[in-house]
């Protein structure tokens, strides 16, 4: 049992120092914000939005953000002439606790998420994209992320 829990652990740490971040990825981070959200009726969720501020000339193709020990996929929207990639967390107790989903059939188990699984060590304004070019998965850091002010909706 000891040796299992020792190839388990040793397998996390392979894991999280093959992830390479990208120095010069094909966009350009302007500014990057987050905010909680909290709804004023009972039984309504909670959320943490994270909103990054980019520019490109080129076509990318957006995957996840991962932020504060959560992961979810990048959606990029535009406003005017300026394009975000917007992360939207639930994290109310009740809906973002779902429950893993465990087959035999591992295809069945896809999108079970833990946070012993978060492969990036981040501090609380941080976050890493993750974006792809042909078959390969880049990942670049955002760093100084500003928090606003929570927001109670009504």
């Amino acid at each position: 049992m000891k040796l299992l829990g020792i190839l388990i652990l040793s397998l996390s740490f392979t894991q999280c120092a093959s992830v390479k971040m990208e120095n010069n990825p094909p966009f350009k981070i302007g500014s990057a914000n987050y905010s909680y959200i909290t709804g004023g009726v009972k039984g309504s969720y909670n959320s943490t939005n994270l909103i990054i501020n980019f520019t490109t000339k080129e076509s990318v193709n957006f995957k996840n953000v991962y932020f504060q020990s959560r992961i979810t996929k990048a959606v990029v929207e535009q406003h005017g002439d300026k394009q975000y990639i917007a992360a939207r967390y639930k994290t109310s107790s009740s809906k973002a606790q779902k429950d893993l989903v465990l087959h035999a059939n591992s295809k069945e188990e896809y999108g079970n998420t833990s946070k012993e699984n978060f492969p990036f060590e981040l501090k609380e304004n941080e976050a890493v994209i993750s974006y792809s070019i042909g078959e390969k998965i880049h990942y670049v850091k955002v760093e100084n992320i500003k928090k606003e002010k929570k927001v109670f909706m009504q």
